[in-house]
């Protein structure tokens, strides 16, 4: 199960990756994907994103994006974990879009976006009409995907100058957290 939810994961994070992203589909063997030395991510995960306005746009989507479907989660998932989980990334999520929010201020940044785009908005849609035996992996295998890029965006911004860049390297602990979490979670 878990190699499937890898493969799942990381078929679903290639589809939803953004311009700003680049990926190396090549994988070392036909059930696993190659995995980068860095974060569990897969190879090929790196973010290149050159201006404060950039990462905030994607910052943002991956925040909602976050807050949204673990809503949704804590209505419809069956397991006491990933609700569990689900909550924790409402609370985290949603303190993070305030820290975002103030250091893209302090960077001039104020077009930071309020509603997801069309990718995460899909995704969104897909767990509302999601069966309740289908729900939970669902949600865990979005959850994976998301983290693995939110994980190398923040890696990535976290090495610029300023205000954002130091909320991304502020918040990088916590997204290494929650993806490795949801990396037990999937296992399981």
């Amino acid at each position: 199960m878990h190699r499937s939810l890898l493969l799942a994961a990381g078929a679903l994070a290639l589809a939803f990756t953004g311009p700003a992203l680049s990926q190396d589909t090549t994988p070392t063997s036909p059930t696993e994907p190659e995995l980068s030395d860095r974060n569990d991510l897969p190879a090929g995960s790196e973010v290149t994103v050159s201006t404060p306005q950039e990462f905030a746009t994607m910052a943002a989507h991956s925040n909602m994006f976050e807050i949204e479907s673990s809503r949704i989660a804590l209505d419809k998932a069956q397991s006491d974990e990933v609700r569990q989980f689900a909550q924790r990334m409402v609370d985290d999520h949603t303190m993070a879009a305030e820290e975002m929010k103030a250091a893209a201020e302090a960077d001039g940044v104020n077009d930071v976006p309020q509603t997801l785009d069309a990718a995460h908005q899909q995704q969104i849609t897909e767990l509302e009409n999601a069966s309740a035996d289908q729900f939970d992996s669902q949600y865990v295998q979005m959850q994976v995907a998301a983290h693995q890029q939110a994980v190398a965006l923040f890696s990535s911004y976290a090495e610029q100058e300023g205000a954002l860049a130091d909320f991304a390297e502020k918040t990088l602990p916590t997204l290494q957290e929650h993806l490795d979490r949801i990396q037990e979670i999937a296992q399981q």
